[in-house]
């Protein structure tokens, strides 16, 4: 009976690590398309920093979304110059920020909508897959 308690034990223990370092999602919709499609689902893994070209899983600002999570390539970090396709105050990226935009922008609710990114909103980057070219 002990070994079974020990192995439920190591199995929560092992639950909660996974769970700080991971976050599965699932792809609504087809702002991601070609990279990502429409239901797939997607592992990301929490890191300490972001570069340009990462493809990040954050939550929406306002609780109420219609989904969960969002999916969307990172263009731009806190210190880069805004991009110009991005209306904003500011000449570069404030810190604590992101800008995003989707593979598919004419499909894609991005920073063009949702303005800059909360840094500590992002759960986590999807492991390496290039820009469709032309993006």
């Amino acid at each position: 009976m002990a070994w079974l308690v020990a192995v439920v034990v190591v199995a929560l223990v092992l639950l909660v690590v996974l769970r700080r370092r991971y976050v599965v999602a699932r792809v609504w919709g087809h702002s991601m398309s070609p990279t990502f499609h429409d239901g797939e689902r997607v592992v990301a893994t929490r890191r300490r920093h972001y570069r340009v070209g990462d493809v990040i899983v954050f939550r929406p600002r306002s609780e109420t979304a219609d989904v969960a999570w969002r999916i969307k390539r990172i263009a731009a970090v806190a210190g880069d110059p805004v991009p110009a396709w991005l209306a904003a105050d500011h000449p570069v990226v404030p810190a604590g920020r992101v800008v995003v935009a989707g593979d598919n922008t004419g499909h894609s609710e991005d920073s063009r909508q949702l303005g800059y990114i909360d840094i500590a909103r992002v759960a986590g980057a999807v492991p390496h897959r290039p820009a469709p070219e032309g993006s």
